[in-house]
Order: structure tokens, then sequence, then C-alpha cells
């Protein structure tokens, strides 16, 4: 048997309606399968409150007295067996037994059928109950990045620089702001998106040494932002300046400046 096949078993099993074999097969792999023991567990705990949600039902004296007469007639057949060669008579039932049977096993397998329903509707209502928690985990997340970057950009303490394109990218423009900490965030425009395999990194040029930082891209209208830590040693007189790099960086410039901050 594959998984499945035993876990369309658990519902049939929490009835107490599994035959012996399948039980047996059942029985083995729970011992082995730690969800399908959980899933049992829960099965199991539906069919208890359905039970015990189920107002007893007393049966009316008509119906009554036909099962006891139905008694007392297999006990006078009973009795007049031949002891030596006993034979068990088949005994009719009578049609208020045989409607009963019949409505029995119509509840039964309305009842399974409408656990397996509840159940679909849980794993449904879980899937999405996780699929929401991470959506909300994903949007609390951008929130508070938006939030330290607008704390950065507009923060008192905070310190903004604007970088202006040169002649290689005469339209861009770009603002570098950074606070006491060195958090800094840089908001770019006016530059392509990267090709493939590129990237545009920011360089803090410090005593005319330039230091790397972050690499980062623009979207289709031109526009990017990035976040960097300022290395140590920037002062008043420290430049900032970008270029186009691999995507993942370099320790030094390879091509012409784009954009650069004033002296």
């Amino acid at each position: 048997m594959v998984h499945d096949d035993y876990k369309q078993m658990l519902p049939v099993r929490a009835l107490s309606a599994l035959d012996a074999a399948d039980s047996v097969a059942l029985n083995e792999h729970l011992l082995v399968c730690a969800e399908c023991r959980r899933e049992l567990e829960t099965w199991e705990a539906t069919a208890a409150s359905i039970s015990l949600s189920v107002t007893p039902m007393e049966p009316s004296a008509t119906v009554r007295e036909r099962i006891l007469q139905q008694i007392r007639e297999e006990g006078r057949s009973r009795a007049a067996e031949d002891t030596d060669a006993r034979v068990v008579p088949f005994v009719s039932r009578s049609p208020a037994m045989s409607y009963g049977l019949i409505a029995a096993g119509i509840v039964c397998t309305l009842l399974i059928g409408w656990i397996a329903l509840l159940a679909r509707q849980n794993r449904i209502a879980r899937t999405e109950v996780a699929r929401l928690t991470e959506h909300t985990k994903r949007i609390e997340a951008q929130l508070t990045r938006e939030h330290e970057i607008v704390s950065i950009l507009t923060g008192p303490e905070s310190k903004r620089t604007p970088l202006s394109g040169t002649t290689s990218a005469p339209g861009a423009y770009a603002m570098l702001a950074y606070n006491q900490k060195g958090q800094a965030v840089l908001l770019a425009e006016g530059l392509p998106a990267a090709p493939a395999g590129k990237g545009y990194q920011l360089w803090f040029i410090i005593a005319n040494k330039p230091v790397p930082g972050q690499v980062f891209n623009t979207d289709s209208s031109g526009k990017g932002t990035m976040r960097d830590q300022m290395p140590g040693g920037v002062d008043d007189k420290a430049v900032f300046a970008i270029t186009m790099e691999n995507s993942t960086g370099a320790q030094s410039p390879t091509t012409p400046i784009l954009l650069r901050s004033e002296l």
C-alpha cells in the first residue's frame, strides 16, 4: 500500500468500522508514520464529538414489542433443535429491523462522507491560514525596512549628500543619506536597468582611496534604492561615486564614474 491508502483508512478506523486485515496493516503503518498518527487523533476526536452531540432516541412501543417477539421466537426455535445435529436456522428479519439496518447503513455512510468533507475543509483552511501568515510576515518585514529607510532619510541627525550624473550619465541623479550609526540609504534615478550580470556599485572615496560599497540595480523607470553601512573614516571630505560593475561587485572601479558627489 502507498501512503494515501493508509490515510483513506483513518476515518473508517475512527468509526471502528475497519476490517481485521486492514486494521493490522494500518497498525503497522502507524508505528512508523507520525503524520497518520496525528491525523487519526483528529478523526477520533471528531467522531467522539459527533457521537456526544447525538441525542439518544427511545424506540417506540411497537418496535420494542416486535424485537421482544423476535427474541421469544428465536428461543423457541433453539429449544426445538435436534441435540445430535444442531443446525442454525435462518431467521428472517422483520421489516422494521431491515429498515433500521438500512437506515443505520445510510447514516454511517453519510457520517463518513461528512467527516471526510470536514477534514478536507480543515486542510484547506490550514493551508490558507499558513499562506496569509506568510504574506503578513512579508508585509511586516517590508514595512519595517521602509520605516528604517524613512528614518535614515528624515532623521534630524542624518546627513544627506547629492550625487550628480557625469558626462557618462548626464540625466542621472542620486541622494545618499546616512546617520550617526553609519546606516546609509541611497536613492537613485535616471539610470537604466543594468544588463544581465551587471549592477551599479557605490564607492566611498576616502583620502583618494575608493572603498567598495553595495551593488544595486534599477527598475524599468530608472529608479533604485539600496541600503549600506558606511565604512570607517568617512568625513566631510569623503566623496561618493557610482560605477557599473559585475553584479557580484568589485574591489576597485573598473569603469567610468556615472555619478559622484561634489568635493
